[in-house]
């Protein structure tokens, strides 16, 4: 339970962190050592703002234990796969820090409005707040990785599944509610060649402006249709690999300061302007617009999915083939079409699913597809969508029937935190551990 919690509130403990390291540079704040597990230690105040964030989240309410013995344990268990993760050489991607680190750091901009509102309220910059982030982020993520070397061979059998099952009683296995299975294809309405030339006309028109000595930026803010348009269409530094390739391709033929002429990519058609190449990395900006798909287009891609129904129906294809071969949904379309539940059950709860999709199925019958309708994907994007009522299960609780996957997904759940907690014992004697005796009450044993 722990785990999970102290992963999602990494960012905000880190925030409480760096006004501790302001406020100890002061003298107001007086940090000590409080636990040391071979080269890395454990302080007071890491303890003390994990332990915060734990009674401030929604678990705190239904925990009975000593919370603060509960936060040691865990900063320990960490420090040691640290510790057998420098032993047994794991490294990271580089790549994989900074994608990490870009996503931390995009939650607490949003938390905070603004860079500005950032350096105002630490007096640091973004670039100085990335640096202080990124140690602790290249630890979790070891961690993480350590954690997946030692559960990766864990498995589980029909046998262990039903000696799970067995071993709960039966008043106490879950109730489940209503489920449904549900199946969907959704196709997106290709805009047409003339909408397409339309966009790459204006964005010419734009680049001469820019030649003709308009500044970019100013462009950028009042016709990019992108999220970088308040920025002046600025992206910054990025690393090869991070783009779309026909916007990398695109960006990395020009020399700097030139501008592209029209680029179509996946999310767009894009005017770039290189502005430096460093190593590898590039900087760079662009105006983004995005064709808009025509009453024409939706209806000619009604017309495909119907089809696309009615061969279905016809038994030409199954559902779970069409959506793999047709739908632009990449969260189901490998799935076949079917939407995921709890442990990758295909089972979803009705109230987990959409409202809008919920009243749908109420008029469907099991076993039906309906016609193609339209749906919105965000306020500016109409796809269509085929959906598939494949089955409806009653309240029950759990059995092997109905709810193999989830028992399943229980089971090796149980299995890989036994191996690790076996994994922690052996190695809490093989590795030195001193806690201070302000924790002797949480059963840590000193090494």
């Amino acid at each position: 339970m722990i785990t999970k919690y102290i992963n999602r509130v990494l960012t905000i403990t880190l925030l409480a962190a760096i006004s501790m390291n302001l406020a100890k540079a002061q003298g107001e704040v007086v940090d000590k050592i409080v636990a040391k597990v071979d080269d890395y230690i454990i302080l007071k105040s890491e303890v003390e703002q994990t332990y915060a964030s734990f009674l401030a989240s929604g678990q705190a309410s239904s925990f009975t234990g000593d919370a603060r013995c509960l936060v040691i344990n865990k900063l320990v268990e960490d420090k040691l796969m640290l510790a057998m993760a420098e032993i047994d050489s794991v490294e990271l991607d580089p790549g994989r820090v900074d994608y990490e680190l870009q996503g931390r750091m995009q939650r607490i901009l949003q938390q905070f409005g603004s860079e500005r509102a950032i350096q105002q309220a630490y007096g640091k910059s973004i670039d100085q707040f990335m640096d202080e982030l990124r140690p602790s982020i290249e630890e979790q993520l070891k961690i993480k990785e350590q954690e997946n070397n030692i559960l990766s061979s864990v498995t589980v059998t029909p046998a262990d599944i039903r000696r799970f099952y067995n071993g709960i009683p039966k008043d106490s296995l879950p109730l489940y509610s209503i489920e449904y299975e549900v199946g969907v294809i959704i196709k997106e309405p290709t805009p047409s060649e003339a909408e397409i030339q339309r966009i790459k006309n204006q964005l010419l028109s734009l680049r001469e402006r820019v030649l003709k000595g308009e500044d970019f930026e100013i462009l950028a803010i009042e016709f990019s249709e992108g999220p970088s348009a308040p920025k002046g269409g600025n992206l910054g530094f990025s690393k090869r690999g991070s783009f779309d390739p026909a916007f990398e391709a695109g960006a990395l033929a020009l020399k700097p300061g030139e501008i592209s002429m029209p680029i179509v990519s996946s999310f767009g058609i894009h005017l770039i302007q290189l502005l430096e190449k460093r190593g590898n990395e590039f900087n760079t900006r662009h105006i983004i617009m995005i064709p808009k798909a025509t009453q024409s287009d939706i209806e000619d891609t009604r017309h495909f999915l119907d089809s696309l129904r009615e061969q279905i129906l016809a038994d030409s294809i199954t559902f779970a083939d069409a959506a793999k071969q047709f739908s632009d949904d990449e969260g189901t379309s490998s799935n076949g079409g079917f939407l995921s539940g709890q442990f990758g059950s295909s089972k979803i709860p009705a109230d987990a699913l959409d409202p809008a999709m919920f009243f749908k199925l109420d008029e469907m019958k099991e076993g039906e597809i309906s016609k193609a309708e339209v749906i919105d994907l965000d306020p500016a994007t109409k796809a269509l969508q085929l959906l598939y009522f494949k089955s409806r299960t009653a309240p029950h609780r759990a059995n092997m029937t109905d709810d193999y996957e989830k028992l399943r997904a229980a089971t090796l759940q149980m299995k890989r935190a036994q191996k690790r907690a076996d994994y922690i014992k052996q190695k809490m004697q093989e590795v030195y551990v001193l806690v201070d005796p302000e924790f002797n009450r949480c059963g840590i044993t000193n090494n």
